[in-house]
């Protein structure tokens, strides 16, 4: 292939790539179909049809790619189901007739070219078939005119008078077969001669008059009594006048009053129309219950007000799956669907207010997935309905499904679809992903309180580092400031999780917050997240029995989120139960075939079991996913350190690797954790200058993480005052972060030493 068509085709594909859902895959279809790549023409033309259903080339080019490989008969249904689209398609008869001749169905051949050509009488391929079997067809359309008919002779304008006058005596005789009659000496008697005289032309004869009416007496007096009263002088004329002008005004008076109320009455339904699309749209529980409150008033004034009808129901669907309200509102709910339905009212936003009754109300989650992607199929550009249809199939644990249909309600900016894409992200341990969704919802409205909230649970889920709670507590203390007055019961509860998460990392608080913790997993014991994060933070407190039994009480709840799962396999790997931890990785894998968190934990579950050829090959496998590259760095940096030929070098590489990747997407504490072990290899080494670089990084990047500070005190020169007093200034450090850490008896012995006498 030149250079140009390869350029060509790349061009191609990305069109196709970054917008699958156009019509840029006829011409790559057609490129790889070209090229005698039929699978990947195969794979193109097929998500084109998919896309398209209604465009006949579709069909042809994957008729043609069957046809190709001797895929005859396929070839031919994917014709017929084309001409069922373009009955008189011309390439799909010229197709159909060779493809019949060559599986040797005369017959049906030569009809299909002979079709081609009735379309086309100029089409050369079908006549060069048909020639080729003594055929010369020359269709209807193409033959030459026939001759015009003579036109009959005009009539005579004269006759002749025989012609006129009765039929004669002796033609009359010669008609039965009699002789002419003969005169005197036999001879026959002479024919009178004929004249021509001029047709008289007979005028038309006259049209009989339509009958007259026939009155009757008593319409006849009638008519007298009404010519004799309108002879009499009128005696109630001004009366009647004034009567008649009475009636007209109360008319008029009784129209205005009813005009000038319709108005009132149509200004106060569009008052309430603005005002409840835009809390409606604000996505927010403030805004649902403000907008339910307008199209009740809607309501109220005009029961038959559609867009009233199908709004309404979908506010109470959100207040009450989605913040608690009281469940009573279904009742109204369903009332508003049921007119609506009476009406014959069937838009895009009455399909989502069905479908979230059904998802939030009690209902079927099938029939609501149904009914959605009915709509969907009649009105594909309705973007509520991809996002109501994502939020179900996320809610179902179908993540890449449900994301394609988020993304797609996500182009119109909707916020329901950027809430679930964070969601999305959550649910797969890509809390980076998350933020930036729930950041944009933030940029379109600062009072949004549900994406607030959110960026706070990401930060304590993404990591328990200095950082990651101050980001956390700076969401609090917004939340408190300007936004707990309009929260739902909910939202305000999650709010309560942060405040108890944050002060469980403070060691002043910690036993404040274990205690505020316990209540709240006693006090809602149905709410999977918090049993989620509570797990979390005890797996990082190393209370690794109540970490286990709290996460397996989330799964109980929900088991369809991967994420819960994920981190049941982390708590045993912590407690080395590497078997089971590598059977939870893989059930992940099960769930979501893009995870490379996965791959990552089931790769240090081999590590553990010192199977390291196979932990080495899910790492690397693990390092081909964006989500985890940075990490599988580190985890491979350590797996050359512990392996059975450690390889400093190896280590070192990847270490390096690490600390830049994983700062880049955020991960301060990983990133300090590899700047820790890079600095020792660097000591190991004897390089000094990196080794008090990388330190200093480590401390930068994370100064709440404790090791760094315990090994610049191993490497400080103590044989002067500064170095004394240096060391005694990191143990110190380091105690207040670890009091009972690996190297606290070390530092305390250090403070013993060099620390002054007070």
């Amino acid at each position: 292939m030149s250079n140009d068509s390869t350029q060509d085709l790349a061009k191609l594909e990305y069109e196709f790539a970054t917008n699958p859902n156009s019509e840029a895959f006829i011409p790559l279809a057609q490129a790889y179909l070209k090229m005698g790549r039929f699978v990947e023409a195969m794979v193109v033309c097929k998500k084109g049809i998919k896309a398209h259903p209604e465009l006949p080339t579709g069909r042809l080019i994957m008729a043609h790619i069957y046809a190709d490989q001797a895929k005859h008969q396929k070839a031919i249904d994917e014709l017929n189901n084309l001409l069922k689209l373009s009955p008189q398609n011309l390439d799909a008869f010229r197709l159909l007739g060779k493809l019949y001749l060559k599986m040797g169905r005369e017959a049906e051949g030569i009809d299909y070219l002979k079709k081609t050509l009735e379309a086309d009488p100029n089409d050369a391929e079908a006549k060069e078939e048909l020639l080729k079997r003594g055929i010369d067809y020359l269709p209807a359309s193409a033959a030459p005119p026939p001759a015009p008919e003579p036109e009959p002779a005009p009539v005579p304008e004269a006759v002749t008078m025989r012609e006129l006058s009765p039929v004669p005596e002796a033609v009359a005789r010669a008609q039965a077969g009699q002789p002419r009659p003969r005169g005197n000496g036999g001879q026959a008697a002479p024919e009178r001669p004929t004249q021509k005289v001029p047709v008289a032309r007979r005028p038309p004869p006259p049209q009989p008059l339509p009958p007259r009416p026939q009155k009757r007496i008593a319409d006849m007096v009638q008519e007298m009594e009404a010519r004799e009263e309108a002879k009499k002088p009128s005696r109630k004329g001004f009366k009647y006048t004034v009567a008649l002008a009475s009636v007209l005004l109360v008319v008029l008076a009784v129209y205005l009053i009813y005009t000038w109320q319709a108005g009132i009455k149509q200004a106060e339904i569009n008052k309430n129309l603005e005002a409840g699309r835009l809390a409606f749209n604000r996505d927010t529980y403030d805004g649902y219950k403000k907008a339910l409150e307008n199209y009740r008033a809607i309501y109220k004034l005009d029961k038959e007000q559609v867009e009233a009808l199908a709004r309404a129901p979908f506010a109470i669907a959100v207040l009450m799956g989605e913040h608690g309200e009281n469940r009573e509102l279904t009742k109204e709910a369903e009332k508003y669907v049921r007119e609506a339905m009476a009406l014959e009212y069937k838009s895009p936003a009455h399909m989502v207010a069905q479908a979230m009754m059904a998802l939030y109300g009690g209902g079927s989650q099938a029939d609501a997935i149904k009914l959605l992607e009915k709509g969907i199929r009649e009105t594909p550009e309705a973007s509520n309905m991809r996002t109501a249809l994502g939020l179900i199939l996320l809610s179902k644990g179908d993540l890449g499904i449900a994301k394609d249909h988020l993304l797609e309600g996500a182009k119109s900016g909707d916020t329901r679809a950027l809430m679930g894409l964070g969601d999305w992200a959550t649910r797969r341990s890509l809390y980076r992903e998350a933020v930036q969704f729930y950041n944009r919802v933030q940029q379109t409205d600062r009072e949004h309180v549900g994406s607030l909230l959110k960026m706070g649970l990401v930060a304590v889920l993404r990591g328990d580092d200095l950082a990651s709670t101050q980001a956390a507590d700076a969401v609090l203390n917004r939340f408190k400031a300007e936004l707990a007055a309009t929260a739902s019961e909910r939202e305000k509860a999650l709010a309560e999780m942060l405040t108890t998460v944050i002060k469980l990392r403070i060691p002043k608080t910690r036993a404040e917050g274990h205690k505020a913790l316990a209540e709240m997993l006693k006090k809602d014991q149905t709410n999977a997240q918090l049993h989620f994060v509570a797990a979390r933070e005890y797996r990082r407190q190393d209370k690794l029995n109540e970490a286990k039994e709290t996460i397996q009480k989330a799964l109980r709840i929900d088991s369809s989120r991967p994420d819960f799962v994920l981190e049941e396999a982390a708590i045993f790997l912590a407690l080395k139960d590497w078997e089971s931890a590598r059977a939870r990785a893989l059930r992940v894998q099960a769930m979501d075939a893009e995870s490379g968190q996965s791959a990552l934990t089931v790769g240090q579950a081999y590590m553990g079991e010192k199977n390291f050829d196979k932990a080495k090959e899910y790492l690397e496998k693990a390092r081909g996913f964006e989500d985890t590259e940075a990490i599988s760095h580190w985890q491979l940096a350590t797996l050359y350190l512990n392996g059975p030929k450690p390889d400093p070098d190896l280590a070192q590489a990847e270490f390096e690797l690490a600390v830049t990747s994983l700062g880049a997407i955020g991960e301060r504490r990983k990133a300090a954790e590899a700047c820790y072990e890079l600095a020792k290899i660097y000591r190991n080494k004897g390089r000094a200058r990196e080794f008090v670089g990388i330190l200093k990084k480590a401390l930068e990047i994370d100064a709440s993480f404790a090791p760094p500070y315990y090994l610049w005190t191993v490497a400080v020169d103590t044989s002067n005052a500064d170095g004394k007093a240096d060391a005694v200034e990191k143990c110190t450090k380091y105690l207040e972060l670890a009091p009972a850490g690996e190297f606290a008896e070390n530092c305390k012995a250090t403070l013993k030493q060099f620390a002054p006498a007070k």
